[in-house]
Parts: structure tokens; C-alpha cells; sequence
């Protein structure tokens, strides 16, 4: 297992990335499990984040902007923790792929050890040939020191993501 990451901090592309990565796992017919989270938009701003369950892209929100009086607010999020425990489960059923994908491992996995942090000392044994998660640049170093072996890719740089996906889709 070849194991990858695609780092950048909030709105540099990584999720962009990620719909890249499928679109041409989906072209060569590779099995994809694992999650997705695409930001939600209304008019031109960001107002949540969505997760999507691979390989059947089911849908939930996973959070939304926060208002006075929220519980469950993490940053400006308020999280949905029903969608949190629902792709937790998700991911913790650890069928076969060709590529797993998790997007995204944050703060809220890193320094809280909640949302999907079940999944982190699990992502070396996956049952695939590849596996990619995304994360926030200041998790860097956490992910270097984990997993020395990860492939890391900045998103927002174009020479580097055309190599991220000729190297994912590369037979090695």
C-alpha cells in the first residue's frame, strides 16, 4: 500500500484536488472507498461542508456556520454529529479498494481525537493498493512524523498535483 497526502490550508484546492483524483479513478474504473467532504456554497460563500461516502456518493452535511447559541461549534463550525458518527462508520468498515480516499483529517482529529480520529491508526493496513487523505499544512509535521513513508502533495500547485495523479494511477 502506497500511502498520500494532499496538504494546503482552507480553500487552497484540496478537495478540488480530490475531485480530480476521482474523476480519473472513475475513468479507469478503480474501486473507491472512504469519504469526501466538499465545501456547501449559497451565492458565493462558503456556508458548510458536505460529506459524500465513497463509492456511492451518499450526502449529508457534515457542518455549517455557526450561530449564536450553537452547541457542538468547533472553529465557525457547527458540526452535525449524527453525519459525523454516520461516515465514521463508514470508514471504520474496512472493505477492499483500490484507492482510499479520507478528506479531510484536521484539528478536530489531530488535537481533539474526535470526528473521524478512529480511522488514523488504522490508514497503514487499509485494504488497498493506495490511500490519500487531505489535510490542513500546519498538520504537516504530525503526518511526517506518523507516517514517514506518505507521498506529500501541496495543493494549489499545478506541477505537483498533475504528478500526485500520474503517480496514483502509475502500476507500481
Amino acid at each position: 500500500m502506497r500511502l498520500y497526502g494532499i496538504c494546503g490550508d482552507s480553500g487552497q484546492g484540496k478537495t478540488r484536488l480530490v475531485s480530480r483524483v476521482l474523476a480519473e479513478a472513475q475513468r479507469l474504473g478503480w474501486r473507491c472507498r472512504g469519504v469526501f467532504s466538499p465545501a456547501v456554497f449559497e451565492d458565493g460563500l462558503k456556508i458548510g461542508i458536505g460529506v459524500k461516502l465513497l463509492p456511492g456518493m451518499q450526502t449529508r452535511v457534515l457542518a455549517r456556520l455557526a450561530t449564536a447559541g450553537d452547541t457542538q461549534v468547533f472553529g465557525k463550525w457547527k458540526l452535525n454529529l449524527e453525519s459525523i458518527a454516520w461516515a465514521r462508520a463508514h470508514l471504520l468498515d474496512l472493505q477492499p479498494a483500490d484507492l482510499w480516499i479520507i478528506d479531510e483529517i484536521g484539528p478536530l482529529e489531530i488535537v481533539n481525537g474526535q470526528g473521524w480520529a478512529d480511522i488514523l491508526p488504522l490508514i497503514p493496513g487499509l485494504p488497498a493498493k493506495k490511500v490519500l487523505v487531505t489535510f490542513r499544512k500546519t498538520l504537516l509535521p504530525w503526518f511526517q512524523t506518523r507516517y514517514p513513508e506518505i507521498d506529500i502533495t501541496r495543493a494549489g500547485d499545478a506541477e505537483a498535483e498533475n504528478l500526485l495523479i500520474e503517480s496514483l494511477f502509475r502500476n507500481d
